[in-house]
């Protein structure tokens, strides 16, 4: 028997959560990061879209407020979190995704980020890139999340593969 409380939850309560992007707003977000972080400080950004996890958007915190980033964090005040709620209430669309640096190598999650999700829906995707987003897109190099009835699983190279589709630009 598998040591994963996972592997035995029931197939009714696993989710095969999948998301779709065009190329150019993965760029956009990369970059986006790789700008507000500077080198120095963490920076985030939610991925919004249909509910069948097709992105349609990119929204950087810093957009919404400011997000008091430093070397090791950032927090979004509850006033944007709430605006961001609304906004997407009103175009029908979904948070997929939320994606965030980190300082070095590590792309795991911390206590504090599982903590301060803005979402916690079964499905949800947590993204952690590293060296504040300063290296081009590598998935290999890249920490791929996914919230699950039991919390967070980090995928694995594999299931990002089959999971994280990358759309080239017509």
């Amino acid at each position: 028997m598998s040591d994963d409380p996972l592997a035995r939850l029931p197939a009714a309560h696993t989710t095969e959560p999948r998301l779709v992007i065009p190329g150019s707003l993965l760029v956009r977000t990369v970059e986006g990061l790789r700008a507000r972080s500077n080198r120095w400080r963490e920076s985030a950004c939610v991925w919004t879209g249909s509910r069948d996890g097709r992105v349609t958007c990119v929204v950087f915190h810093h957009d919404l407020a400011d997000d008091r980033a430093t070397r090791f964090s950032l927090e979004l005040p509850e006033t944007a979190k709430f605006a961001l709620y609304e906004r997407l209430q009103g175009r029908g669309e979904a948070l997929l995704a939320l994606l965030h640096t980190h300082p070095d190598h590590h792309v795991g999650l911390s206590l504090v980020d599982q903590r301060n999700q803005l979402s916690s829906r079964v499905g949800f995707w947590s993204i952690v890139l590293p060296y504040y987003a300063v290296r081009d897109w590598r998935p290999e190099e890249i920490g791929f999340h996914v919230r699950c009835d039991l919390g967070w699983r980090r995928l694995n190279p594999t299931q990002v593969q089959e999971r994280l589709h990358v759309e080239a630009d017509s």
